[in-house]
């Protein structure tokens, strides 16, 4: 008896010196910083975005038995490494880094995604950890916060359910995301939202259902990129009987449905963008423009400006374009300042016409429909640019 309360005293001693040194001490971008015996990792980052894998280690040690409470142990399969490749994919665009959060246990020893007593089952050295994980989220936040003054945390996952896409959850049930747009933009189903805070003060006044299921919504920004997404314009929510992961204890607990303002989306990615290196690359390039192309719209719209690499920021933010008239008939006239490509998605996503473009030119749009369309000029692969334009006969 005198032995166990011995060791949890040390347990208590380790995870105090562990507290105090990991709060003070500064961080560098793109360094690694690791808890007690490498359980936790944790890549400072230097842009308002991040990124945590509970899901994904692959470490089992001896001291820490499996874990015999709560529901699951089933591991998310290359998460770990897909979120090293959107770093680095993030890098790649901006010379910055988002803040990255790793749990190196399996799972089968720690849940970094459920309240403390079901994530450890009461095991002094995962409850070390599991506190270690939360601590780095929690001086992430605070340095985003400091930095930005608000920003955006992606909890990172992985499913094996049947239907092939990106599951995004913003705590909404699946039988909720199927409300009317009217009811979800009632207050009582805004409050329940992990993303509360841009809800409430995004930069284009977006309604909540906009943002859940709308053309500048993320699920829409990823179905633009050929990555099928649930909620989206085009899948705006899971079917009845069709399996859908809402968020879990990461996001409520770090998101800002109940306070701060760093919202959070839970994303589960399917199989087919992270169980071989090159869909994992594929999807990384394509994921760290979405995020950026997200944080440009909603949060930040001069967030190149503050890229941390100065290879093509001057042209990005010095490049004044302009996409006249709108209302337009049969031609819209476009002006880049710099070399740019031009691309115009229907309302379902569907991308329709697309061209490198530079200085004036007139683009034909005799063959496009009556309706609304969406505008990106990029440069390199850049967003720099989103509009909506409205198509008249």
């Amino acid at each position: 008896m005198k032995k166990n309360k011995y060791r949890g005293i040390i347990v208590v001693l380790i995870f105090t010196l562990t507290t105090l040194v990991a709060s003070s001490q500064p961080y560098i971008p793109g360094v690694s910083y690791f808890g007690r015996n490498n359980y936790i990792e944790y890549i400072a980052g230097n842009i308002p975005l991040i990124i945590s894998v509970p899901h994904g280690g692959q470490l089992t040690p001896s001291e820490i038995p499996d874990r015999v409470c709560g529901d699951e142990t089933v591991t998310d399969s290359y998460t770990s490494e897909l979120s090293k490749e959107l770093s680095a994919a993030i890098n790649k665009i901006t010379g910055c880094y988002p803040h990255v959060i790793i749990c190196n246990l399996k799972r089968s020893k720690l849940d970094a995604n459920r309240e403390l007593e079901t994530a450890a089952c009461g095991n002094q050295w995962a409850e070390i950890a599991w506190n270690e994980f939360h601590q780095y989220l929690d001086i992430a936040s605070q340095k985003v916060t400091e930095e930005s003054g608000k920003g955006l945390y992606i909890d990172l996952h992985g499913h094996g359910h049947a239907v092939q896409r990106l599951e995004l959850g913003y705590l909404l049930t699946a039988a909720q995301l199927r409300f009317s747009d009217y009811t979800l933009n009632t207050a009582t189903y805004k409050s329940y939202s992990s993303a509360l805070n841009l809800i409430n003060t995004n930069i284009s006044s977006l309604s909540h259902s906009e943002l859940l299921r709308g053309m500048n919504s993320m699920g829409t920004l990823f179905a633009i990129k050929n990555i099928p997404s649930v909620p989206s314009i085009d899948d705006p929510f899971p079917l009845s009987g069709e399996s859908y992961f809402s968020g879990g204890y990461n996001t409520d607990r770090h998101g800002s449905r109940t306070q701060g303002t760093i919202d959070g989306i839970q994303i589960e990615c399917n199989q087919d963008v992270r169980f071989t290196s090159t869909a994992r690359k594929d999807f990384a390039s394509k994921a760290a423009t979405v995020f950026l192309n997200y944080l440009t719209l909603h949060y930040f719209p001069d967030l190149a400006d503050n890229y941390c690499n100065s290879v093509g920021v001057t042209e990005i933010s010095n490049s004044k374009s302009q996409l006249y008239p709108n209302p337009c008939s049969n031609a819209l006239n476009v002006h880049a300042q710099m070399p740019s490509e031009i691309q115009i998605f229907n309302f379902q996503g569907i991308r329709v016409f697309s061209k490198s473009v530079s200085n004036d030119e007139i683009i034909d749009l005799s063959q496009l429909k009556e309706g609304i369309y969406l505008v990106t000029l990029s440069i390199n692969g850049r967003p720099f640019h989103t509009e909506k334009i409205i198509k008249k006969i």
